[in-house]
């Protein structure tokens, strides 16, 4: 067979092998295409990064805590609170832990089941920048609303409420969260996710 021949031959198969190898390059270019506009991702992921429905990234942390003690956030005594900080709070300074963004979470694990009722204490001070003198708190434990507190002022401020036993599931896990609807942006351009609202310095937990 000439040369010429083969290379005839040849050509309807080199043509189709062609045509295979475009039509695979655009199948995974649309598979990588569907997956950039709709990640396998979890929904804590995609509420963060994506959606950007929220800026507190859920962190699988847990601390233990006993009713009757009172937990220090600043940072020379902040050990035993570094672990109930699931997001939304910057690192422990002298002068207690600031919150980041427009909410904060707690989550802590309780030994024993509490009984009808837990009286929160909690030691907060309101990041302020005048005009703005105040910031409002919203406080939710396990999804139910339980408490706002307006902070005025840079001065500490005691807030105390009570967590009823139908706020703390049968798992004995506690997750408090705090919300901002006041926070302070950093600057216009800058996101939510810097806003800065309070200082925590302390929190305690009583059974009644």
């Amino acid at each position: 067979m000439l040369w010429s021949e083969a290379t005839r031959s040849a050509g309807p198969a080199v043509l189709l092998a062609g045509y295979g190898l475009a039509a695979a390059f655009a199948a995974a270019e649309l598979a990588i295409l569907a997956l950039a506009l709709n990640p396998n991702v979890n929904d804590d992921y995609r509420a963060y990064y994506i959606d950007k429905t929220t800026t507190c990234l859920n962190r699988d942390t847990v601390g233990r805590y006993t009713p009757g003690r009172t937990v220090s956030f600043r940072s020379n005594s902040a050990r035993e609170a570094i672990p109930m900080m699931v997001c939304g709070w910057d690192g422990p300074v002298a002068d207690g832990t600031h919150s980041l963004g427009e909410t904060s979470r707690l989550r802590l694990s309780l030994p024993s089941l509490p009984g009808d009722v837990l009286l929160a204490t909690l030691e907060m001070a309101a990041v302020i920048r005048p005009p703005q003198l105040s910031q409002l708190v919203v406080i939710s434990a396990n999804g139910v609303r339980l408490h706002q507190a307006m902070l005025s002022g840079p001065a500490p401020t005691t807030v105390t409420f009570a967590i009823p036993r139908a706020a703390v599931p049968d798992t004995g896990i506690l997750e408090m969260e705090f919300d901002y609807p006041d926070g302070i942006a950093q600057s216009p351009a800058a996101s939510k996710i810097y806003n800065r609202s309070i200082k925590l310095l302390s929190f305690r937990l009583d059974a009644l």
